[in-house]
């Protein structure tokens, strides 16, 4: 009898940890999707960067080269990865971290932040070097954080 309560314990530990596992597995592959979504918006967000930087270097800016364009990047799946523990065990503390920080940084409400802030540098004669520092620090840093959510995840960079 008691052999039989520990079988069980046994067949049942096993069964939760394939079905954890098999979770985890499809919760990751799910995030890859994501980050690839936002690995091709960001050379898009780069590329726009980078037209107007030249634009204001040429002095031919113009009201939309103000703006700034974060609305496609996609967050949908990191709510239920961390609701279900998945995305801190995925990525570790580090990627948890640099995620958070891309995630603030590259959304639609920051779109007015570096709108305004654009707009303040080009008052004082340095939106140049505004676009500068975005495209020197702020794009390496994004894709660095996209790369290292590739290597915690195991997709290809």
């Amino acid at each position: 009898m008691f052999l039989g309560v520990v079988a069980g314990a046994l067949i049942q530990f096993l069964f939760h940890y394939i079905i954890g596992k098999s979770q985890r597995n499809k919760a990751k592959k799910l995030f890859r999707v994501e980050l690839e979504i936002n690995a091709e918006v960001l050379k898009t967000v780069e590329a726009a960067i980078v037209r107007q930087k030249n634009r204001f270097v040429s002095g031919q800016q113009n009201d939309q080269d103000f703006s700034f364009d974060f609305g496609d990047f996609n967050y949908r799946m990191v709510d239920p990865l961390i609701n279900t523990g998945h995305f801190h065990e995925i990525v570790g503390a580090e990627g948890v971290k640099s995620y958070f920080k891309f995630m603030n940084d590259l959304n639609s409400q920051n779109e007015l932040v570096f709108k305004n802030l654009l707009k303040q540098e080009h008052d004082r004669n340095t939106s140049v070097h505004f676009l500068e520092y975005v495209i020197d620090t702020k794009l390496v840093e994004w894709k660095e954080t996209i790369n290292l959510m590739r290597r915690k995840t195991g997709s290809k960079p």
